[in-house]
């Protein structure tokens, strides 16, 4: 199963209020008539202090494999629907994709009362791939399930076919859940996060690059 997640902007011309209304409630019930997903929902980003991502949400969708891919990009739902209405909402200069298969560290409930940091990851200068993924899922994703308040934690790592492109923007994508905002800073504080997971993450992270946004979830296409 691949996890597409599309890193998308406002247009200048709207308001956080109107872009988030429009992409709910308009562009959602398109995108939604794309038969190869499996799943589809939009990640809204949620302001607060310290996050420093340049991107608004992300739109993310699960489809079966590349041939699934390769015909959501061909259907007419795509073609005709959904891609072309984002110029009605999104700054097109300013998105960006990334293919990931999704790891799943700490299971637990998703729903869209939750709140989830988002974390976009580049492994330090000098690391070599492998290592860096296996040292994100065995050692820091430990680590980081002992963070208090933590429900739910997926790693979504960039797809090998990626990097026989060129060198891929991230290396993979962090997402946590947690009940609310008050539990998310609740968990940024803790001695838990401050001495355990954040200064881990020296070891194999460009920390320089990470980027980040609280959101929250609306679950478009969602079966079972």
């Amino acid at each position: 199963m691949l996890h597409l997640l599309y890193f998308i902007t406002r247009k200048p011309s709207l308001s956080d209020e109107e872009f988030h209304h429009y992409w709910k409630d308009t562009h959602g019930p398109i995108a939604a008539r794309i038969a190869q997903t499996w799943r589809y929902e939009q990640s809204h980003r949620i302001p607060l202090e310290g996050t420093n991502s340049p991107y608004d949400g992300a739109a993310e969708a699960w489809i079966e494999d590349q041939a699934a891919m390769d015909a959501l990009r061909a259907s007419a739902a795509y073609v005709s629907g959904a891609l072309v209405d984002e110029p009605n909402f999104i700054d097109m200069n300013r998105v960006e994709w990334l293919v990931t298969q999704d790891h799943v560290i700490k299971d637990g409930p998703q729903t869209p009362q939750q709140v989830k940091g988002i974390f976009q990851l580049k492994r330090k200068p000098g690391m070599n791939l492998a290592d860096f993924r296996k040292y994100w899922t065995n050692v820091h994703g430990p680590i980081v399930c002992e963070l208090p308040g933590l429900q739910r934690y997926v790693q979504c790592h960039t797809i090998d076919a990626a990097y026989s492109y060129a060198e891929p923007k991230w290396d993979g994508v962090a997402q946590l859940w947690v009940e609310d905002l008050a539990a998310w800073d609740r968990l940024v504080n803790s001695k838990e996060f401050t001495e355990g997971s954040w200064p881990d993450g020296a070891k194999f992270l460009d920390q320089a690059l990470i980027t980040n946004f609280m959101a929250q979830e609306h679950q478009v296409k969602w079966p079972g």
